[in-house]
């Protein structure tokens, strides 16, 4: 099963939960093909989408690993990361982070390989060898760009788990196994994989299974914790352990919560019955096992387990019946609290649904999994999506029955953002019609803010360009629709439209629609753009001795009239009006004022620039001539 790699927000240091919008059931898009038709994929490995949206998947095809790098919303081509090895690449893993961050570690004959983008702006760098030996990688990144990797190496005598950390740009090892319960075990191998969640606070927890039990340690950085512990228990419900292992773990923001989920076999009455439980690691010590399958001692079993927290614990511990092959869901509540068991979906199948649990949004999650109805239909991509404080939604069909039968136990996942989008990406088809698919759930983009101030806008142009500030949205592309007077005026990607059709003298009402590619919008509240193409009217007399110290009067006439046949309140009105003297000196009129006064105090030839300016922007301007003479002495 494919775990998503999400990183965790730093709960223990925010303290109560920030307020958030509602998010609503997000719309599909589309399904888009990322890869093929091509018999060449062997599957797809893994899916990450950090808080910020940015993120990516991998897949194998023809011995090599690939990668589509997600942002914006949008896959872009994959890009092979292998080049230059042998094509025998296999076990590829992903985690993102903000920023566009992006890790990608891969085993290529023996040899652990790691892979990583500093940044959305910075290339994909070539494949750095991490440790020989090598298998079972498992990768996951917090919120704060530290990542862990964790993974089983041989040792000559068996196989030991191995933790690398990420911080800086940087790799480094942690010295030591963390497997010490038995220097004989072999541990992280076949059902005993190891498995990492990094909580938000930038410590991780490596779970993996070893001499048929399950034990986690914690790494802070290179650090590992002194002891390990054991998440298995001796019996449950009166049914005898026999083995345990597939462990998969997940934690919030608060490394002192993780919850490890695991398959146990257990022998009761004489028959074995497999069972999904999970186990609450809170600082150093378990809380005690419980079921989180649902069913009863010694009925069907239930395997397949995997789990997912948010920042704040909320999230699931999935599980599927091995006979009737549904798939049912443990709701995990705040910090990682048990809560009850439900099935997902409600349409019998004929093959293992493989469920797939998500992070979407602070406090929401969803649940993608397989529907295969047998000889009725092709087997589908499902999913059921819960917004914060509500139930699961309705079920949701995200694939397309015309691209043939998905095929989950290929690979199947799903990821979100901090925003409650999220994407879910499988394999489709079989041969040479073999497809890696994805589909993006988006919720409703951010409005468009009208740019206005606080007055209206004014023009002085028939077709003036009107501006809004962009959505907010991290996935898009986004589309905006401008209507002008209620009638739809243009479409556009970018935050400015010029009104391609002439727009008469006067006030009128603009809005702008944020659109995506689901077919969801959010309108801001309508704003007003004033266009006046006409200038100002101006006319100016003089009056008064022309000689030095003499007072000049200055007479001044103006409005602003609308076009012919227009009513005068189609017009903006005065803004202001300015005289330059000549003299060095101005004097700014305030609206109103129709009569001024002047002195020079030097004869000499002067220039009187008159410039009246409306609240568009149109000006008039009057320039008079004057000598002024010398002052006459009795």
């Amino acid at each position: 099963m494919l775990r998503c790699a999400l990183g965790g927000l730093l709960a223990a240091l925010l303290g109560a939960a920030p307020a958030s919008a509602a998010l609503v059931e997000p719309s599909p898009s589309p399904p888009i093909v990322i890869d093929g038709p091509s018999a060449a994929i062997t599957g797809l490995n893994g899916l990450s989408v950090a808080r910020d949206g940015s993120g990516g998947l991998v897949y194998v095809k023809a011995g090599h690993v690939f990668v589509s790098v997600l942002a914006g919303g949008q896959f872009q081509p994959p890009v092979e990361l292998d080049a230059g090895l042998p094509p025998a690449s296999s076990q590829p893993v992903i985690a993102a982070g903000n920023g566009g961050v992006l890790l990608v570690g891969f085993i290529n004959a023996g040899t652990l390989y790691v892979v990583d983008r500093a940044s959305s702006s910075a290339p994909l760098a070539a494949p750095e060898p991490l440790s020989g030996g090598a298998a079972n990688p498992s990768l996951q990144m917090s919120n704060f760009g530290k990542a862990y990797l964790a993974f089983t190496a041989a040792d000559g005598a068996g196989h030991d788990v191995r933790a690398a950390y990420y911080a800086g740009g940087a790799w480094s090892l942690e010295p030591t196994p963390l497997n010490a319960v038995s220097a004989a075990d072999d541990a992280g191998t076949g059902a005993g994989a190891p498995a990492v969640a990094t909580a938000g606070d930038g410590v991780a927890t490596v779970a993996w299974g070893e001499g048929g039990h399950i034990y986690t340690r914690r790494v802070w950085a290179t650090a590992a914790s002194v002891v390990d512990e054991q998440a298995d228990p001796s019996t449950v419900g009166g049914c005898a352990e026999v083995s345990a292992g597939h462990p998969v773990a997940a934690a919030g923001g608060d490394s002192s919560f993780v919850d490890v989920a695991f398959q146990e076999t257990v022998t009761c009455g004489g028959g074995p019955q497999t069972r999904v439980l999970v186990n609450q690691l809170q600082a150093g010590q378990y809380d005690g096992a419980v079921p989180a399958d649902g069913v009863a001692a010694g009925g069907e079993s239930a395997g397949d387990p995997d789990v997912v927290m948010a920042e704040y614990g909320q999230g699931f511990v999935t599980s599927e019946r091995q006979t009737s092959h549904a798939a049912f869901a443990m709701e995990l509540g705040g910090n990682g609290g048990f809560g009850g068991v439900l099935q997902v979906g409600g349409t019998p199948g004929t093959s293992a649904p493989d469920p797939v649990p998500a992070i979407a949004g602070l406090f929401s999650d969803l649940i993608a999994w397989q529907q295969d109805p047998g000889t009725t239909g092709p087997a589908e991509i499902r999913m059921r999506y819960e917004p914060r404080d509500a139930a699961l939604g309705p079920e949701t069909v995200v694939s397309n029955p015309a691209q043939g039968a998905t095929d989950a136990a290929r690979g199947l996942a799903a990821a979100g953002d901090s925003g409650g989008d999220a994407a879910i990406a499988w394999v489709q088809g079989s041969g040479s019609s073999t497809e890696i698919v994805a589909e993006r759930l988006y919720q409703a983009p951010g409005a468009a803010t009208p740019v206005t101030g606080k007055a209206p806008v004014y023009a002085r142009t028939a077709q003036p360009v009107l501006r809004w500030a962009a959505s907010g949205a991290s996935w898009g592309p986004i589309t905006y629709t401008v209507k002008v007077d209620g009638t739809v005026v243009g479409q556009t990607g970018a935050t400015a439209l010029q009104v391609p059709s002439l727009l008469a003298d006067g006030p009128h009402t603009w809005s702008v629609t944020a659109g995506n590619p689901a077919g969801l919008s959010s309108a801001a509240k309508s704003a007003r753009v004033f266009v006046d193409t006409v200038a100002p009217r101006l006319a100016s007399a003089l009056s008064g001795a022309r000689q030095a110290g003499a007072t000049l009067s200055l007479r001044l006439s103006y409005r602003d009239a609308p076009p012919a046949g227009r009513p005068g309140r189609d017009a903006s009105g005065v803004a202001s009006l300015t005289i330059h003297w000549g003299d060095g000196t101005t004097s700014r009129v305030t609206a109103g004022t129709h009569r001024l006064t002047h002195r020079y105090a030097r004869a000499g030839r002067y220039r009187i620039t008159i410039t009246v300016f409306d609240r568009a922007g149109n000006r008039t301007t009057e320039v008079r001539r004057i000598k002024i003479a010398k002052a006459r002495h009795p």
